[in-house]
């Protein structure tokens, strides 16, 4: 029962049933629970047993200055899979503990007000957290594939958090940046941050600082990638997080001018600067965006324009052109399926 439920039940007894019903509660409660809850103090004096739960309620601020070099070693044997792999930096039988350790992190952070000095180090020491739990659903470096599970915090909620602290002081330019940027050099499968993100752009105007700043970003990075190639051979890593990082800007920027009605600047950006170099696997892309939106002038357009281009497009593709030219419309989620599977059957009868 509910606290309230235990009030009301407790009514209709008179003072001789509420003694007799303390006693048999206090004769089942095990000698270790009593001595936890200090059983006996509180039949002894109640009020001043209240009172002394009332004191002990309150936590203390933790010290920034203890606390951050605290997470700091911690990320650092996070990384060196201190927590999954024989070391003799964390002994055996306190790896387990780094869930708790994550959620102790997490609570102590968010007592740090969002202004001030402190309280931006507690945003930081936040994404770094963050940016270590992504890591550990792609990599082993705890006892599980997913960290955000084991701490019971998931990693949407986590987001949420961070960006409030973030955008607390409103939307300009190097908030925004800031958001961006710490969303898409997330090592994550998927794009489910960057729309969590962009949800949170709710008037033309966030939503237009957002753009900006993500097509400055991308310019930014394609320059940096490019000096670095040049000096040095980049690892395939590299590569892989240089390529998921533009993928994650282009495909917001596309978004949020489809969310502006910018239909044709979204086409236009994601054609120039997609990253697949399959011309073939690029129509796809866009044309897929562009069914989702239910764009169907917009999807013919571009489905003819590649073709007049001598890009062809896959089977699916054509078939789904057909459709919509015979029915003037976009097929529906059965019909593409089935069109799909028309697709599967005549590629195995030519086996």
């Amino acid at each position: 029962m509910l606290i309230g439920e235990v009030r009301d039940v407790l009514k209709k007894y008179k003072e001789e049933d509420l003694r007799l019903i303390i006693a048999e509660m206090y004769k089942a409660m095990p000698k270790k629970l009593k001595e936890e809850k200090k059983v006996d103090e509180m039949l002894k004096d109640i009020q001043g047993y209240a009172k002394e739960s009332k004191v002990e309620k309150k936590v203390e601020r933790p010290d920034m200055g203890m606390l951050k070099p605290e997470i700091t070693r911690f990320i650092q044997y996070a990384y060196s899979q201190f927590y999954f792999a024989p070391n003799s930096f964390v002994h055996k039988k306190d790896r387990p503990q780094w869930r708790f350790l994550v959620k102790d992190y997490l609570a102590a952070l968010q007592f740090f007000p969002v202004d001030g000095e402190e309280g931006e180090e507690a945003t930081t020491l936040m994404e770094e957290l963050f940016h270590m739990l992504s890591y550990g659903c792609s990599y082993y470096i705890f006892n599980t594939n997913n960290p955000f599970r084991s701490i019971g915090i998931s990693q949407l909620n986590l987001l949420d958090t961070i960006l409030a602290r973030k955008f607390h002081k409103g939307f300009s330019s190097q908030n925004i940046r800031s958001a961006i940027m710490f969303v898409v050099d997330t090592e994550t499968l998927g794009n489910a941050l960057v729309f969590r993100l962009m949800d949170k752009f709710a008037t033309p105007d966030s939503k237009i600082i957002a753009i900006e700043q993500g097509k400055l970003l991308k310019m930014e990075l394609s320059l940096q990638h490019s000096k670095q190639a040049k000096n040095s051979s980049p690892s395939s890593m590299e590569k892989y997080m240089h390529s998921l990082m533009i993928e994650n800007l282009v495909d917001m920027v596309f978004w949020l001018n489809i969310r502006l009605g910018e239909y044709d600047d979204a086409i236009r950006y994601f054609k120039t600067n997609n990253n697949e170099d399959n011309p073939e696997f690029a129509l796809d892309s866009l044309l897929s965006r562009l069914y989702m939106c239910e764009l169907k002038d917009r999807w013919i357009r571009e489905y003819e324009d590649a073709a007049r281009k001598k890009i062809k497009p896959r089977e699916t593709l054509q078939r789904m052109y057909a459709f919509i030219k015979e029915h003037d419309a976009l097929p529906n989620e059965s019909e593409t399926k089935e069109l799909n599977k028309r697709q599967i059957t005549e590629f195995v009868n030519k086996l």
